[in-house]
């Protein structure tokens, strides 16, 4: 391949990535998933196209995926497993960031492990409210009024107050949380669900677990129809 088809086809796939949000969403979910192997390319596939997708964060971007792969690819599974497993920082189960152990938690565990086997997406060893896997259903379910809500009613709150745990400190994956908020803002504002919206003063970051506004109903495909009866 030349330089000029080369250049070409970078270019090509970023555009596939500007105008098509089921790429970078993708990816994404390969980010917070545990390091392996055959993942070590998306690192680089990944940064560039951010860095077209973002480029008022280009340097921000590269330095930050610059320190990460620094790190050997053991140092790397244990720097994951520090910050979401063994001592936690932050976890990555979406409906426990939210609900806590909760009936809530539950209840949404119960209707994304449905949309999850609409969708045909294997969970793996994780819950349905995993966020790569919750990810992975934003781009492949075939409802879009779904997706809008998972993108605005679950996953925007549930972000926001992910990075409120890291406070002041220095993470890869805060970098990457801080990304992904910065995308889902962009993607999905909540035409016609501005009364899910969760109080500013649930985001303070003290608890354990963001408390939900009581009106909110979380994943209910239906709370659309309910607001044209």
């Amino acid at each position: 391949m030349n330089e000029f088809e080369k250049t070409y086809c970078e270019t090509d796939l970023k555009q596939d990535m500007i105008n098509n949000t089921k790429e970078y969403y993708k990816i994404l979910a390969e980010m917070f998933s545990y390091p392996e192997h055959h993942l070590t390319n998306r690192y680089e596939e990944f940064e560039d196209a951010m860095a077209f997708l973002l480029p008022e964060k280009k340097t921000e971007i590269k330095d930050l995926f610059l320190n990460h792969k620094a790190l050997s690819f053991k140092d790397q599974q244990e720097y994951y497993l520090k910050t979401f497993d063994v001592q936690a920082v932050c976890h990555l189960d979406i409906g426990y960031v939210l609900f806590g152990d909760d009936y809530k938690r539950a209840q949404l565990l119960v209707n994304l492990q449905a949309e999850h086997q609409k969708a045909g997406i294997d969970c793996g060893t994780e819950l349905a409210d995993h966020l790569p896997n919750i990810l992975k259903l934003l781009v492949t379910t075939e409802d879009q009024d779904f997706a809008n809500e998972l993108g605005f009613v679950v996953l925007i709150p549930a972000i926001q107050f992910m990075i409120l745990k890291f406070s002041n400190t220095e993470n890869h994956y805060k970098g990457l949380l801080e990304i992904l908020l910065e995308l889902l803002k962009r993607d999905f504002k909540g035409e016609d669900l501005e009364e899910y919206v969760i109080p500013e003063q649930y985001f303070k970051g003290e608890q354990d677990f963001l408390i939900p506004s009581p009106k909110q109903t979380i994943c209910d495909t239906l709370c659309n129809q309910r607001k044209k009866i």
